[in-house]
Parts: structure tokens; C-alpha cells; sequence
């Protein structure tokens, strides 16, 4: 379990010491490998000290560091969360979606209701039920009543309902079964669902 520095200015100097593993790797390795997840703990880190313009310093460096990285639950909430302050509702709610598919689990818990698994093929730990045991506390607590009922109105408009329902009917259908032309037809329909929203909300990646 991940442990928060207990004050802004130990959180500055978390901060501080990734990055600055992150500038060191790179220069030597000429690229940065990351294999503990450090990319994802800043996130975090920067949505607990709720400094808007540092992060959005840091999701522009993200974008251009992991152009193709697949990312994590919780710092899809952070992210998220950070574009709705900033204003930025259509990538906000994008992002929204991307989070709502890596992990089936955690909207529901945010917005209090009763969490139960799905009958589903996860294709990875990060989507699994189990992964709600692993959610820092410490950025569920930095959530605004506003923005958990944004999350909330979101989560349950029409658009998300129907992405999420095809969404939770194909990995279902991948759950039984194993013929490999069948699966792959399943999965690129799975992953058209994000990509359709990526194209409803134009220039999603750079954020302006």
C-alpha cells in the first residue's frame, strides 16, 4: 500500500525526488523505463496537493513521455478530475469513460453505491474488483461534493450507460469465449467504444 507524505511540503519533495529519478533515467537510458509506476503515483501526488497548474504541467509532460501508455484507475481519476477544474468538461468526461473502463468498480464506489462484481473477463489486475482495496484514500478524500456529483450525473447519463453496458455485454461474451477470431472481433469492438467518444470530443489528446 502506497504511503502519502503527511504535509505539502513532504509532497513537493515526493515530487521532486520521481522527477528527478525520471530526468536521470532518461539521460542515461535515453528514455524512461519505469517498471514501479511512479508515472501514476505523480498523479496522485499532484491531485493531493491541488496545485491546478503543476498538473497540468505534468499531464502535458505525460502525454509526451507515455504517448501510448495504457495507464491506471486512479490516476485516470486524478486526471479527469484535474481537466474538470480546469474547465475542461468534454476531455474531463473522456477521460471520465477511459477510467469507467479500466476499472467497472471504482465510479460506483466514489458515488456510494453498492459495488458488486460483474460475471466478466478482466484482462488485468487494475480491473478487477479487488483493485477497490487498492485506491488511495487520500485522493477519494480530496473529491468535492460538486465534483462527486458530477461523476455521479456523468456516470449515469444515457451515453455512458449504453458504451458501458455494450462494454460489460462483450467482455462477458470473452469470458466464454476462446476461439481467437471471435475474441479479436470482441476486443476491437471494445475498443471502438472509447474511440467513437474520442472522436464525438475532437483534439481529446492535446490539452489547450
Amino acid at each position: 500500500m502506497f504511503s502519502f507524505p503527511n504535509s505539502d511540503e513532504k509532497l513537493k519533495k515526493r515530487i521532486s525526488n520521481y522527477k528527478s529519478s525520471f530526468n536521470k533515467e532518461k539521460k542515461t537510458r535515453g528514455y524512461i523505463r519505469d517498471g514501479s509506476g511512479k508515472r501514476y503515483v505523480l498523479f496522485w501526488l499532484y491531485f493531493v496537493l491541488n496545485d491546478l497548474k503543476k498538473s497540468y504541467e505534468y499531464i502535458k509532460w505525460y502525454e509526451k513521455e507515455f504517448p501510448d501508455d495504457v495507464g491506471e484507475p486512479a490516476q485516470k481519476l486524478c486526471w479527469s478530475i484535474t481537466l474538470y477544474r480546469l474547465k475542461n468538461i468534454d476531455k474531463a468526461k473522456f477521460m471520465l469513460a477511459d477510467l469507467m473502463f479500466s476499472n467497472l468498480y471504482l465510479i460506483p464506489y466514489i458515488i456510494g453505491q453498492d459495488v458488486q462484481e460483474y460475471d466478466i473477463w478482466h484482462c488485468s489486475n487494475y480491473e478487477e474488483i479487488e483493485y477497490l482495496d487498492y485506491i488511495p484514500e487520500e485522493v477519494i478524500k480530496c473529491l468535492k461534493k460538486t465534483e462527486i456529483d458530477w461523476i455521479e450525473r456523468t456516470y449515469n447519463s444515457v451515453e455512458f450507460k449504453n458504451i458501458r453496458n455494450r462494454f460489460i455485454e462483450i467482455h462477458h461474451e470473452l469470458l466464454n469465449t476462446t476461439k481467437y477470431e471471435k475474441r479479436k472481433k470482441l476486443n476491437k469492438e471494445s475498443d471502438l467504444l472509447l474511440e467513437d467518444l474520442k472522436k464525438k470530443y475532437s483534439n481529446i489528446k492535446v490539452i489547450k
